[in-house]
């Protein structure tokens, strides 16, 4: 199964979820990950309700969304009380909006070793604030725990994604790597402290791959026995651009070995609709239509 994220979409400011949704929609598209980057506006929830019956839509729901009312970066690791409680507060509004409104799939990142700012995702990050280890893990253990019961009780399925380790951040943090799951070995030091589903984005690993000098090919196959959700965007290795597939791209080639019919896979590349629907393409997903598949 094949989901178009939001995101993939860029829009003017305000950016409407619903504005978004429509436009796919309308492009055929019946998936779509409800994602980060729109903003906040009173009748998000209706909007998702009244575009899901008129297009027969399904979603999944990943990370930052719904968008907050007060932006801010999510981290369930975070040793600020604040964003703590703002971060688990924000799932535990979103796990209640996804109940309502049918969604039956969340994703979340891993937590961060250090404090990021609103104009600083997916950019240079500043590293000023450092977190404890321990305690910035024993914090998302706990927080990641509690979402996961809500989700259980709401019916809802939580996976957890690889964070992602830029070789400019990682000058800047001096050699320290201070974001959590970034490739095979910190993924399964997770998995010997927390049970959770992974979520493996193609694109962060293969950057953080760039960045700590590893084997791509290798950590896919790897952590592809453990990863149950995909997500694929196109980088050069130094930042994760969101760059339309290029078939003969590492990272395309990588999920072609990893693919398996039975694994949902999230598209992420940032473009215009023809842009979206060629990296779409790419995916195979138009062959599987035949066979009865909706993208």
């Amino acid at each position: 199964m094949l989901y178009i994220s939001s995101s993939c979409l860029r829009e003017k400011k305000p950016c409407r979820i619903g504005d978004i949704i429509k436009k796919l929609a309308e492009s055929g598209i019946r998936h779509i990950e409800l994602s980060g980057g729109t903003d906040y506006y009173e009748t998000i929830e209706q909007d998702l309700l009244n575009f899901g019956r008129q297009y027969g839509l399904t979603y999944a729901c990943h990370a930052y969304f719904p968008p907050p009312e007060e932006p801010f970066v999510v981290n369930l690791a975070s040793c600020d009380d604040e964003i703590y409680q703002q971060s688990i507060e924000h799932y535990v509004k979103c796990i209640g909006l996804l109940k309502r409104i049918g969604c039956r799939t969340l994703s979340v990142h891993a937590g961060f070793l250090t404090r990021i700012g609103v104009g600083e995702i997916g950019k240079r990050l500043q590293g000023e604030v450092v977190y404890e280890e321990e305690a910035a893990y024993e914090r998302f253990i706990r927080a990641y725990r509690q979402i996961d019961g809500l989700c259980e009780g709401a019916g809802i399925t939580l996976f957890l994604e690889n964070n992602v380790l830029s070789g400019e951040n990682y000058r800047v943090f001096g050699g320290r790597n201070l974001m959590m799951m970034t490739d095979y070995k910190s993924i399964m030091r997770m998995k010997e402290q927390l049970t959770f589903r992974l979520l493996l984005d193609l694109g962060h690993l293969h950057v953080s791959c760039h960045t700590l000098g590893l084997d791509y090919r290798e950590e896919c196959r790897k952590l592809g026995a453990h990863a149950r959700w995909l997500h694929i965007s196109d980088n050069d290795g130094k930042w994760d651009a969101h760059q339309p597939l290029r078939e003969e791209g590492s990272i395309v080639k990588a999920w072609k070995e990893l693919y398996d019919r039975k694994i949902p896979i999230t598209l992420e590349t940032v473009g215009d609709m023809k842009e979206i629907l060629q990296s779409a393409a790419l995916t195979g997903w138009q062959r599987r239509q035949k066979d009865g598949e909706k993208i």
